[in-house]
């Protein structure tokens, strides 16, 4: 569950491949800072029952790794303990990027969704355009390999980051934004399309003006495909998501924001803390 809410909150930012050149793939970080958290409840609706039946976390933190100072992005999900009969998850997903260009250095994907494990690891290695994986999935060997890495190329956690700092005023009213991204040792090539300003009210946080897209999603056993994800992120410097909904093969998933701390600024978005 956790992996597809990462991606739709992917989608949400990735205008990152936009006209990009070498320079636009190392912004400097004007949206975020150590010590910001970001929390977001996910519910589920079939048969129109709608339920909340997890939560997912962000955080961003400055760390030292290999005597390097990083900063550690990490997003955590999990099932809440009434679901955990069902189906349990416990998913960490972390990355450590370069605290000037946003560039991952290490990313760690450490996956247990109904006892199901999967742990990925990649070592980017820029000098030769490559990231090394070493891959272990439940009943399947230890696998080690070399990918290519095309420019502008991240993983699921920095290309959130990464893409909060592209400048949404170059992006025109329903342009098709493509992007790039290293998922379970695969390139994919998904997009946004900008949709202009919407004001949105989260329940038990208020009502924001927002920045509005729709994405595409690849077809499988969650999504059906098609460009069916709709987002909204704060207008102003922060440029978090407060509201992200999609259907799926069998129901409909969203995701809400409940909490935020440690923002760079103030968020001037929100018109209205009344729910």
């Amino acid at each position: 569950m956790f992996r597809y809410i990462l991606l739709i909150l992917v989608f949400l930012f990735s205008h990152a491949a936009y006209a990009q050149n070498d320079s636009s793939c190392k912004p400097k970080n004007i949206t975020f800072k150590s010590g910001e958290k970001l929390q977001y409840v996910i519910t589920y609706n079939w048969l129109l029952v709608w339920t909340d039946v997890g939560v997912v976390n962000f955080e961003a933190k400055t760390v030292k790794r290999n005597n390097k100072e990083l900063l550690m992005l990490r997003g955590t999900g999990i099932t809440f303990s009434f679901y955990d009969w069902f189906y349990q998850v416990r998913d960490v997903y972390t990355s450590w990027v370069d605290p000037n260009s946003l560039l991952p250095v290490y990313y760690h994907r450490d996956v247990n969704e109904g006892g199901y494990i999967i742990n990925i690891k990649y070592n980017y290695d820029y000098d030769n355009m490559v990231a090394y994986s070493e891959s272990f999935k439940t009943k399947k060997p230890l696998w080690y390999d070399t990918i290519p890495l095309p420019k502008c190329t991240y993983d699921l956690i920095s290309v959130i980051y990464q893409a909060r700092n592209i400048d949404f005023s170059l992006v025109k009213k329903n342009e098709q934004i493509p992007f790039k991204i290293l998922l379970d040792n695969e390139l994919h090539d998904v997009y946004i399309r900008y949709k202009g300003k919407e004001v949105k009210r989260v329940r038990g946080v208020g009502k924001f003006n927002c920045i509005k897209f729709t994405g595409s999603l690849v077809a499988g056993d969650v999504f059906k495909g098609g460009e069916d994800l709709t987002i909204w992120v704060t207008d102003d410097q922060n440029r978090i998501p407060v509201w992200i909904e999609s259907p799926i093969i069998v129901g409909t998933i969203k995701a809400r924001l409940v909490k935020y701390e440690g923002l760079k600024y103030p968020i001037k978005s929100l018109i209205d803390n009344k729910s």
